[in-house]
């Protein structure tokens, strides 16, 4: 893992203008905020600076690295869909053919708004109202992602076998226990947005 090297600072508005999708996402900010006065999705207090952070950082491992054409993607404990429908949303803008992809969201008030959303928004996405430990998949996933649900030994080797070889598995900070395998690589990478603290991170993970 590369715990050493400096925050890599990213700009919010340049991601937005780069992803190709600004209009698109406004609509999904709109959205977001209407299911909100019905469900927590996000905190009460969010406004709409905050969901182009939440946006920009679903984003950034795709400013950071590279990644091979994606066709299928699982997104686990999605919630109001970051960083699941940023995602989608910028994928379908690259008009990079049809692409497989999964929600997993546990509550079953959570994964309904989220299916409102996504129907309204025009992606093609399974909403799935369950853990990733009660899923069963008749496929491996080029693309894991996991951002609002605690990593754990037991759900990194969950996400790990959803995953096909050379596939990736995104984490949303850095793990709190030894990730090192022989099976796997695990890079963490420490940005900052717009040169302020906070510093985060995300951890990318690679099947062997």
């Amino acid at each position: 893992m590369n715990c050493e090297a400096a925050p890599i600072d990213f700009s919010v508005s340049d991601i937005l203008r780069r992803s190709g999708c600004a209009a698109k996402f406004e609509r999904y900010f709109r959205l977001v905020l209407a299911e909100n006065t019905k469900i927590n999705l996000v905190s009460r207090e969010t406004n709409h600076a905050d969901l182009e952070r939440l946006t920009a950082e679903s984003l950034i491992p795709f400013e950071a690295g590279e990644f091979e054409s994606v066709k299928s993607y699982l997104d686990i404990g999605s919630g109001a869909g970051f960083p699941a429908v940023p995602i989608l949303l910028a994928q379908s803008s690259r008009e990079q053919g049809p692409l497989r992809a999964v929600l997993c969201e546990r509550t079953v008030k959570k994964a309904a708004a989220l299916r409102r959303i996504v129907q309204a928004l025009g992606v093609k996405a399974e909403i799935i109202g369950k853990t990733l430990e009660e899923c069963s998949f008749d496929a491996e996933f080029d693309l894991v992602t996991l951002r609002y649900v605690k990593l754990t030994p037991v759900l990194l080797k969950y996400a790990l076998s959803a995953l096909r070889q050379q596939g990736h598995f995104i984490y949303y900070t850095r793990p709190d226990f030894d990730v090192r395998s022989a099976t796997f690589h695990a890079e963490t990478v420490d940005f900052t947005l717009d040169k302020a603290p906070p510093v985060k991170s995300f951890t990318v993970f690679r099947k062997n």
